[in-house]
């Protein structure tokens, strides 16, 4: 019997560490490893020891005989997977290295760490465990750690909620020192932590929502942020959501995983109000076609399982084809469609209990505007109007702009393998270095930090000499 990772990996790769039989792939620094959704565990050498479902940290990894129904499709993955990728697993593959020794200086490196979210949490696991002597510094502009793992992600996902464990350790060591409720760039200057420490890392991630078109001040009523919904409910908040009456109609501008947190907020909510009664009809916005959508499979599949939901497809949108070689395409494919147009108007009315969700795909949202009947209307650059009670954005995360850092076009920090460059010579900033999403944008999931924070921390340990023993 083996054992199957399921959708909700986080690629942490603690287990790939582990394995004893190396079956686990792909590992890191493995061909397609940053690209992979999840890791999978080859059924041919598995030995059903246990080792990964105890290191896993998001509970991802379940024996073969105790996944449920809606989960057998992870097992059929794993299989194509291996029969499609040329690995090599068992006792005689090639073990992956993890860690450099880099030794340990005799003096206190200092080093600032801006933000506690999941990047700094392995940046400041990565910088204890190549040096006995350094001293980090956290600072975290909330009142509690953890970033958005602990804001922003969906209580729905427990077991990715749950991750924060992992900060307990590297959080609690005596060479850390976590400094809450103080914002760099306003409390303090990134010019004033450079002249303190040794070396910076900007780890603050991409909170800010991402500016979608234009918003008039007539549509602002209706128009809410997924960020400030998630963090309400989070925070348990929830008798007083961020949002005035949501129903009956709803769009969702976005189409990523926070986009589709939402929708199961909203089915598990139903939320009621005098003006429109539950939300009963809800439009899920793609800029991107469905073979570029932003939303995960497990993500989609999640959704697609939810009895109090009908899933379908806007018709009017861009429909994948059948014969497409991706199962999570055939699947889209074969959703029901939908006319949202305005023809199927007050279906609800007729006794209909579930929650009706269309995801359209192709639609660049350019404004939210407000119309004389206190609804907003979502405008697209191709001219479709979705008319409906409110709206709520979620088209991702952007980074915050600070005095004295590079900003890139695309919203990161401009760096060049997380060493932070100037935007006017295009050379390193001395003692300044980037992680997670403000390095790279907000793509990947928590255990995506892991390998990107082991290459910023290995250009800082070069440049101040804690390879050569410096203790500077």
């Amino acid at each position: 019997m083996t054992h199957i990772i399921l959708g909700h990996c986080c690629k942490d790769a603690s287990c790939v560490k582990v394995c004893p039989q190396d079956c686990i792939h792909p590992a890191p620094r493995e061909p397609g490893f940053e690209s992979a959704e999840r890791l999978y565990i080859d059924p041919r050498t598995c030995i059903d020891c246990t080792a990964c479902v105890e290191a896993c940290p998001a509970s991802a990894i379940k024996s073969e005989h105790e996944l449920t129904i809606a989960e057998n499709r992870y097992t059929l993955q794993a299989q194509e997977f291996f029969s499609t990728t040329s690995v090599v697993s068992g006792p005689a593959a090639r073990r992956v290295t993890f860690e450099q020794s880099l030794g340990t200086p005799g003096g206190r490196l200092k080093v600032a760490v801006v933000g506690s979210g999941p990047a700094a949490m392995y940046t400041v696991r990565e910088l204890l465990r190549r040096s006995g002597s350094v001293r980090v510094t956290v600072f975290e502009q909330h009142g509690e750690i953890g970033g958005l793992l602990h804001r922003g992600v969906s209580p729905d996902h427990s077991e990715i909620r749950d991750m924060i464990r992992l900060f307990e350790v590297p959080f609690n060591d005596d060479r850390v020192e976590v400094i809450l409720n103080t914002e760099v760039g306003v409390d303090i200057s990134v010019s004033a932590l450079r002249s303190r420490f040794d070396a910076v890392v900007l780890a603050y991630g991409a909170s800010q929502p991402r500016k979608i078109g234009s918003i008039d001040e007539a549509g602002r009523g209706g128009v809410y942020e997924a960020i400030d919904i998630l963090t309400a409910a989070n925070s348990g908040s929830s008798d007083s959501p961020p949002h005035g009456p949501l129903g009956p109609e709803c769009v969702v501008v976005g189409a990523g995983n926070v986009a589709l947190d939402i929708v199961r907020y909203v089915a598990r909510m139903n939320i009621d109000s005098a003006a429109g009664g539950a939300v009963r009809e809800l439009v899920v916005l793609s800029r991107s076609a469905p073979d570029r959508a932003s939303f995960t499979p497990s993500s989609f599949y999640e959704l697609l399982d939810l009895d109090s939901v009908d899933l379908l497809i806007d018709a009017a949108g861009i429909v994948p084809e059948s014969s497409s070689k991706s199962a999570l395409l055939q699947d889209i494919s074969t959703l029901p469609s939908a006319d949202v147009s305005g023809a199927e108007y007050g279906w609800w009315h007729q006794g209909y209990q579930k929650l009706r969700v269309i995801l359209s795909f192709g639609n660049d949202v350019t404004s939210i505007e407000g119309t004389s009947s206190s609804e907003v209307a979502v405008v697209t650059a191709s001219g479709r109007r979705f008319v409906a009670s409110s709206a709520i954005c979620a088209a991702g995360f952007t980074t915050k702009n600070i005095a004295g850092l590079p900003a890139g076009e695309s919203g990161t920090v401009l760096n060049r393998r997380g060493k932070v460059i100037s935007r006017e010579t295009g050379g390193p900033l001395e003692r300044l270095y980037v992680v997670g999403w403000a390095k790279r944008g907000a793509t990947g999931g928590v255990g995506d930090n892991r390998v990107c924070a082991r290459e910023t921390v290995a250009q800082l340990a070069a440049d101040v000499g804690l390879e050569n023993g410096d203790t500077r």
